[in-house]
């Protein structure tokens, strides 16, 4: 009989991610960069502290697939712990890891020779692991294997455990958009018959099937992860199969949302008093902070941008004031720096779903000429609202 394993699941590092403009006290590195470097190595400090049997890291290792020479020795640097301790260690590639171009190659070829107890699964095609003394199989499919025409498929070695670890979107999970590279998972590959499925991608974590999980990110990025919980999953499979999954948090900066302010017909002055005394109200002087200004003109909203940031001392750590107008302007031109035009993005989005068969060629043309209308009338109407300062796209 098997004996019990502890396993560590983490995903979405983003390794290099960099957000705000802000520099680390007394340094001259982006302290997003920073915030997400901590957490990885929180989430080592906290792994290596629980006994884990084995450690597998399900994608977007890095935010680029050209990370600095900085964050490649953050990585190595953490990876050479879990490899001193004994630990086994699988990492898959993920849609921010994979080149565009198959030619360009990958830095995880690199991160093998700097690494050689860990085992890395980049490519384009699935791979198996049989991960020694643990009488366990993994089944790795990084990013790149689930672009192919022929989708993987998994096998379960039998009599063995088996382990499918991978980077996608499950079906059924609700995310708030779509980015580049994104690639759905096929039901059949969450494949019932293993004993665990360890997934990355979607940042707020969850189980999307009977055996699969989502860890979530080790830290939040965009404001769409204002609601994870950042950390990892700890699994515990026991001698009769049965899984317990626990996710261990690890502490990172807050990200918060404040009730929006109708500032109709209010000078900057008084609007900004009102957005630095609900910073002040809320409590957290390390927390990312936001809040909408509704029935406010362009002009208007950039004097309280500059008041508040000259003005927001240590109430709380970035305070941030926007319009509807203005977060469909940066989709609009492509001002995001994690994300090209919306329309760019729409349209990848439908090529992409024609190059696979989901969509035939006239349905794809229908499709792209009214969600390109679509967007054209919602950047309109967001432009109505502001109508002294021209259109928001």
């Amino acid at each position: 009989m098997p004996r019990p394993l502890r396993i560590a699941h983490l995903a979405d590092t983003h390794l290099g991610y960099r957000a705000l403009g802000r520099s680390e006290p007394g340094g001259y590195r982006n302290q997003r960069s920073v915030d997400i470097e901590l957490a990885f190595e929180r989430v080592v400090d906290s792994l290596l502290g629980r006994g884990v049997d084995l450690v597998l890291h399900a994608g977007d290792v890095f935010h680029h697939t050209r990370p600095s020479w900085t964050t490649l020795g953050v990585f190595v640097r953490q990876m050479r712990r879990i490899e001193e301790a004994g630990i086994p260690a699988l990492v898959i590639a993920g849609n921010h890891d994979t080149p565009r171009m198959r030619q360009s190659g990958s830095v995880f070829d690199l991160l093998g020779l700097a690494l050689p107890m860990t085992c890395f699964m980049a490519g384009y095609e699935q791979d198996e692991w049989d991960v020694p003394g643990l009488d366990l199989v993994v089944h790795g499919i990084p990013h790149g294997a689930l672009v192919n025409p022929d989708p993987p498929f998994v096998i379960p070695v039998a009599g063995r455990r088996n382990i499918i670890v991978t980077h996608g979107l499950a079906a059924g999970v609700q995310t708030r958009g779509h980015e580049p590279g994104e690639e759905r998972l096929a039901p059949d590959l969450l494949d019932p018959a293993a004993d665990y499925v360890a997934l990355g991608h979607f940042h707020l974590g969850g189980q999307p099937t009977r055996n699969a999980w989502y860890s979530g990110s080790t830290e939040r990025m965009g404001w769409g992860d204002e609601e994870a919980t950042p950390g990892y999953n700890l699994v515990i499979l026991d001698e009769t199969g049965t899984v317990a999954v626990e996710h261990v948090a690890v502490p990172a900066r807050r990200m918060k949302t404040l009730a929006p302010i109708d500032g109709e017909g209010l000078l900057a002055r008084e609007l900004a008093d009102i957005v630095l005394d609900r910073a002040a109200a809320f409590g957290d002087p390390m927390a990312m902070v936001r809040l909408e200004l509704r029935g406010v003109p362009r002009q208007i909203r950039r004097e309280v941008e500059g008041m508040v940031r000259r003005e927001v001392g240590d109430r709380v750590w970035d305070l941030r004031v926007y319009t509807a107008a203005d977060l469909l302007e940066r989709f609009a031109e492509g001002r995001d720096e994690a994300l090209p035009p919306l329309r760019e993005l729409f349209a990848r989005f439908v090529d992409e779903n024609r190059q696979q068969g989901l969509y035939d060629d006239r349905f794809a043309a229908l499709f792209r000429e009214r969600g390109s209308r679509a967007l054209d009338d919602a950047q309109r109407l967001a432009a109505e609202r502001s109508p002294d300062e021209g259109t928001a796209a």
